[in-house]
């Protein structure tokens, strides 16, 4: 689990996960055992002080500690040098996953799966959202002659120990986990599960820890909002509002203007309709870089640094 500046819900969700190992394990029988490996990104909140307490309660309970921010996937990268056991479950700091989601991993595992991928079932705006993105991913793969078997941003992946230790020998720098599994070719398995929680009440949930927060002293965090631009995206964007400009322009022209010769609204109405493939075309590759990623093979790069691990 990689952990960044999350002290106002991290307590909350150790205490979920660790719940959910308990009894999985316990479902398992005698001799099955976890461990708990947390990631410390650089934290720079209270999140430290929450892991270490933990790690001195339960020896089960792994700390490695990088020495500044490398982000996710290197963090992703660090827990799996230390990961032990015959299945990795990659989970992030996350309230909306469900009790019971582990468990219902493992049993895919027990049935054979050596990939699983675990997908929360969303409804409303963010459930339209979400299966936009997977149809233009879809169509984004066929596009480029992309193979692979690519899903969309998993909440929960969980991995059996061959393809760990392949994925743990890929030598590129930023590993993005959620697309290189489907190199491996093991047989995959996609569970979905209900949340506990909307996002609205995980900020709510957050928002109310802040202001305990603030009235007992202790110091703020604040997160960085700046989004990543892709070329492609600035594209979309620019191609969207070129668009809407022709548009625009074609309505003005047909209102002031008689008698326009039906070549000319055949050229603007092609001129409108390349532009809009244009910007769903711009806009479909920046998800698929996004999704996928541009994966730079290095030799000699730096993934991440340790700086001391707890209970390793």
């Amino acid at each position: 689990m990689p952990v960044y500046n999350e002290q106002e819900i991290l307590e909350e969700i150790i205490q979920k996960y660790k719940a959910d190992l308990n009894q999985t394990v316990k479902g398992l029988g005698a001799g099955a055992t976890y461990e708990f490996v947390a990631i410390n990104d650089g934290c720079t909140d209270a999140s430290v002080e929450i892991l270490n307490k933990e790690a001195k309660l339960n020896t089960n309970f792994k700390i490695i500690n990088l020495d500044q921010r490398y982000g996710k996937e290197a963090a992703i990268t660090a827990g799996f040098e230390m990961a032990q056991g015959d299945i990795v479950i990659v989970v992030d700091v996350d309230l909306l996953n469900p009790l019971g989601v582990i468990e219902r991993a493992v049993d895919e595992y027990q049935d054979g799966a050596n990939v699983i991928y675990g997908y929360r079932e969303r409804i409303g705006w963010e459930g339209f959202k979400d299966r936009l993105n997977r149809s233009l991913v879809k169509f984004g793969t066929k596009l480029f002659q992309i193979e692979g078997d690519y899903v969309g941003k998993p909440n929960i992946m969980a991995y059996s120990r061959p393809v760990a230790d392949i994925l743990r020998e890929f030598p590129e720098r930023n590993k993005l986990m959620r697309m290189m599994d489907s190199w491996t070719g093991f047989d995959m398995a996609v569970i979905t599960y209900a949340s506990n929680y909307s996002k609205d009440e995980v900020r709510h949930k957050v928002r109310q820890a802040r202001i305990k927060d603030r009235r007992q002293g202790k110091p703020q965090v604040h997160r960085s909002t700046v989004r990543e631009n892709t070329s492609s995206k600035i594209y979309s964007v620019a191609a969207i509002i070129l668009a809407a400009m022709i548009m625009t322009f074609w309505i003005a022209f047909t209102i002031w203007q008689d008698g326009i010769h039906v070549l000319l609204h055949i050229v603007i109405l092609l001129t409108f309709v390349v532009t809009i493939l244009s910007s769903l075309l711009f806009l479909i590759r920046a998800i698929m870089i996004k999704r996928i990623g541009t994966v730079h093979h290095t030799e000699d790069g730096i993934i991440y640094v340790v700086k001391g691990v707890v209970n390793g």
